[in-house]
């Protein structure tokens, strides 16, 4: 696994995030539970969105299947930092959570660009 260098204000605005068309679940491998769904994702980071509120600092180990075959695989797996969490302003009942991706393999990470590049909203 490769570990992301923290990038730049500047590198971060240069990947545009992409508003997913599919839902996909994402699963905490620690508890095996699903932590939440895709909302948005760059090759740095990822939104999602959950039922209760995360605490910002904590890493993740995250797992995130497909819903079709992508590249080979049927899922990714990498660990990620939560940065921030606030409730949704359209559905209170949701919390809109981001994360940044601080380890991941390069044949993920190039999967992530293609997800965002194939579902994501335009």
């Amino acid at each position: 696994m490769k570990i992301m260098n923290k990038p730049t204000t500047q590198e971060r605005r240069k990947l545009k995030r992409r508003n997913l068309s599919y839902y996909l679940p994402v699963q905490d491998n620690s508890t095996q539970q699903v932590l939440g769904h895709l909302v948005d994702i760059t090759q740095l980071g990822l939104m999602i969105d959950c039922k209760k509120n995360i605490p910002s600092g904590q890493d993740y180990n995250l797992h995130l299947d497909f819903l079709e075959n992508i590249a080979g695989k049927a899922c990714i797996e990498f660990v990620a930092r939560s940065k921030w969490c606030r409730p949704d302003s359209i559905q209170p009942f949701l919390y809109n959570a981001g994360f940044e991706i601080i380890r991941i393999s390069p044949d993920d990470s190039e999967i992530i660009k293609n997800i965002a590049e194939k579902y994501g909203a335009r």
